[in-house]
């Protein structure tokens, strides 16, 4: 029990490995996107292959199931202190709830920008998710965990951005036990059966 126990504590040292704080401006909030980080830039993460973050639309859009991505929204930020060994990243959307990604929907390789954002698009509804879904940055091609990617510090009630060496343990990113959330965004649209009044109504309220 007392290995199992050091085992978990390990793994869990090197998922948290790689972070350094800065002082960023705010990026604010982009009305067309759904994000759950508050816009104010913390910590740049080199931690973990995978860091990704689980939506669930109804926390944006109460009523609302499936619907389809137009965009998915990374952002990276290259520290002169941890040069990066590659700016080539995978951007994954996939279906799954908060226990992780389970069907993967979508990989495209783009090169990472220091602080913009970077974008993987998709066309009409191509890119059709469930009411629960994963934006994942696939850091594999790297053998540092580079590209690194930037949080908030936000302490969240509810973990919403997860780093995973596997693609099956996922544990919650957090610094100094505040939950915090990845700078990973998505444009999203409902689907048919969600109809078109409802959704504008909603759209404006939020």
């Amino acid at each position: 029990m007392r290995k199992a126990i050091a085992i978990l504590v390990v793994l869990s040292l090197v998922a948290f490995a790689g972070q350094t704080a800065v002082n960023l401006d705010p990026t604010g909030n982009d009305g067309d996107m759904l994000q759950y980080d508050n816009g104010t830039p913390k910590w740049v993460v080199w931690g973990g292959t995978y860091r990704g973050t689980w939506f669930n639309v109804q926390d944006f859009i109460p009523g609302a199931l499936d619907g389809y991505l137009e965009q998915a929204e990374f952002w990276f930020y290259h520290s002169d202190n941890y040069p990066w060994d590659t700016s080539d990243v995978y951007l994954e959307i996939w279906n799954g709830d908060m226990n992780g990604p389970t069907v993967q929907l979508d990989q495209q390789m783009v090169t990472a920008l220091h602080y913009v954002p970077v974008y993987g698009t998709y066309s009409g509804e191509s890119c059709t998710v469930e009411q629960n879904f994963w934006a994942v940055a696939n850091i594999e091609m790297s053998s540092g965990g580079w590209p690194s990617l930037i949080s908030d510090w936000a302490g969240s009630a509810v973990a919403h951005s997860f780093l995973s060496d596997d693609l099956i343990v996922w544990e919650p990113w957090a610094h100094d036990e505040l939950l915090s959330n990845w700078y990973i965004r998505v444009e999203w649209n409902p689907s048919d059966a969600f109809e078109n009044s409802t959704w504008g109504s909603l759209k404006a309220t939020f």
